[in-house]
Parts: structure tokens; C-alpha cells; sequence
């Protein structure tokens, strides 16, 4: 009886032991699978900041493409005296060329004029199209 009653609670004991080790093991894995998922989730979230940045890349390219000639022949004026109004909100530093490009394609979108697009995009103020109707640059 006390022999039985030894081997059984050697035998608990070693199946406590036993589960435990299993137990561990699946832990162990458990923590690696999620490691990995995180790693996963890091190297996702990067791919999706990645393809924003090179969609805005494309998209200013195409802004670009579709104002080539006009870029050419702006460019192609001298910068003494500002000729036009994108030289002049160009020098003054008001816009940069991709800002009035962006506004030369929503005027020819809505069919409006540059300088309303411009207006309507919040891009220059009241004042800054005060200056330029002075200067009778468009």
C-alpha cells in the first residue's frame, strides 16, 4: 500500500513535471510567434509609409509632366523683371513652381482663371492679389 501509494505520487510529480515542460515549450513559442508578428507589423507599417512617400513622388511627377511645356517656356524668360504672375509669386517666395502648377491644373480642371484657383486653393491671400492686379501681371 505505502509502495502504491509512493509510485503514485512519484507519478504525479512527474506528470506535474512533464506538463509544465510542455506548457514552457508552447510559451516559448508562443513569445517567438509574437515577436515575429511584431516584426511584421513593423516591416508593414514601413512598406505603407514607403508607398505614400513614393505616391506623393508619382503624383508631383505627374503634376510636373502635365506642366512640362509651360515649365520650359517660364523658364526660358529672363528673371530681371517679373513678366507674369508665376515669375513674380516665384521670386517673392510666395509659391514654389510645383504650388502654381498644381493651381494651373485645378484652374484647367474647373475652367477658371489661375488667379481664382489660386484664390479659391488659399494659396495667396487678398493682399498678395491686390499687389499683383497693381502690377498688372495677369
Amino acid at each position: 500500500m505505502t509502495f502504491t501509494t509512493i509510485l503514485v505520487i512519484i507519478g504525479t510529480i512527474a506528470t506535474i513535471i512533464i506538463c509544465k515542460t510542455i506548457n514552457g515549450n508552447f510559451e516559448i513559442k508562443n513569445n517567438a510567434l509574437a515577436q515575429k508578428e511584431k516584426d511584421l507589423v513593423e516591416a508593414q507599417q514601413s512598406l505603407r509609409d514607403k508607398r505614400k512617400e513614393l505616391s506623393k513622388r508619382l503624383e508631383d511627377l505627374k503634376t510636373f509632366l502635365k506642366a512640362g511645356i509651360k515649365t520650359e517656356a517660364k523658364a526660358a524668360q529672363p528673371k530681371d523683371k517679373p513678366q507674369d504672375l508665376r515669375s513674380w509669386l516665384v521670386n517673392k517666395q510666395i509659391l514654389t513652381d510645383a504650388q502654381y502648377l498644381t493651381a494651373e491644373i485645378y484652374a484647367t480642371e474647373k475652367n477658371i482663371e489661375v488667379v481664382a484657383a489660386l484664390l479659391t486653393l488659399n494659396m495667396i491671400s487678398v493682399d498678395v492679389y491686390e499687389q499683383a492686379k497693381k502690377l498688372n501681371l495677369f
